[in-house]
């Protein structure tokens, strides 16, 4: 639960002593004290705690979009995200221009399967004069809520582990078109062939390298980062030439991505993909220092998109 608390340090920060304007100077037990006793719960895991002392405070306050937003992140921390969506929608109510509601609201809707919904408000994210890496997270959602293609079937010799589309070049041409059909016919025939056999060659699932090459930059090959990443799976300059590939190049740049992302399944456990994924996004040393996924809502959100997408190529 210490993880989660860090992702939304910075937004403690402010609600947890912002006192709302319709509080004025309430003593005893104001909602400004009911809210920061429930940040403190919920730092501490009680959540059922941590959500009494906040619906006090929602109650007391009911026009404080901190109090409302903060009901919903332990809401949706509880499983209950039926109301916290309920709760991130009146958050934004009372201030509809929130970045940080709109993506929470989204999330939770995407989570209750409701993904035209949950595109509706990542869009109105893009709408807003946010930072743009909250942009970026915006677009990357949006990604992950694309219907995903129908994938032809192939039966002759197909493992029984596995759909059979999984084995065929033919299925991640089509993956690659589907999501960026401004790619050549050549140019998604040498992306299909290089990430499913770079998947093989590492050992990993060719379907989760889709989730992340489609989060990353949406088959683009030619997709360019505000921090310079670069190419189909955004590789940083320094870590293209660690691995002795040319991130312009689509397959030299799949190469790379894969080796990356087999290196950091092996270094931080097969079991812990979170712990890998986070490490693509932030880098190793980063999850090493804060031991888990670093307290950045860019890698917080990263990992759950890609995630939530491979979960939903798994069940294809």
């Amino acid at each position: 639960m210490n993880r989660v608390v860090r992702w939304v340090a910075a937004l403690a920060m402010v609600a947890m002593w912002t006192t709302s304007p319709a509080t004025g100077r309430a003593t005893g037990a104001s909602p400004a004290v009911a809210m920061r006793e429930g940040v403190a719960l919920f730092s501490q895991g009680r959540l059922p705690e941590a959500e009494s002392a906040l619906s006090r405070a929602a109650a007391a306050a009911p026009q404080d979009p901190h109090v409302w937003l903060w009901l919903g992140v332990v809401r949706y921390h509880r499983g209950d995200h039926a109301r916290a969506a309920a709760a991130f929608e009146y958050a934004a109510h009372l201030q509809p221009r929130s970045a940080v509601t709109l993506l929470w609201w989204g999330y939770t809707l995407a989570r209750r399967g409701q993904p035209e919904a949950a595109a509706g408000v990542f869009r109105r994210v893009l709408l807003t004069r946010a930072t743009p890496q909250t942009h970026t997270l915006a677009q990357q959602a949006l990604r992950t809520l694309h219907r995903t293609p129908a994938l032809a079937h192939v039966s002759a010799g197909t493992p029984p582990s596995a759909p059979a589309w999984v084995l065929t070049v033919e299925s991640y041409r089509a993956m690659a078109r589907h999501y960026n059909p401004d790619l050549r016919e050549d140019e998604a025939d040498a992306i299909a062939t290089a990430l499913l056999g770079y998947s093989r060659h590492f050992n990993v699932d060719p379907r989760l390298v889709v989730a992340l090459v489609v989060v990353e930059s949406g088959f683009h090959p030619r997709a360019r980062s505000r921090v310079g990443a670069v190419g189909l799976g955004q590789l940083m300059p320094d870590t293209a030439r660690a691995l002795r590939v040319d991130p312009d190049d689509p397959v030299q740049n799949l190469y790379g991505t894969i080796r990356y992302l087999r290196g950091n399944l092996d270094r931080f456990g097969w079991e812990n993909l979170h712990l890998a994924l986070a490490a693509y996004n932030a880098g190793r040393g980063a999850v090493e220092r804060y031991e888990g996924i670093p307290p950045y809502d860019e890698t917080r959100w990263y990992v759950y998109n890609v995630t939530n997408l491979y979960r939903r190529l798994l069940s294809l």
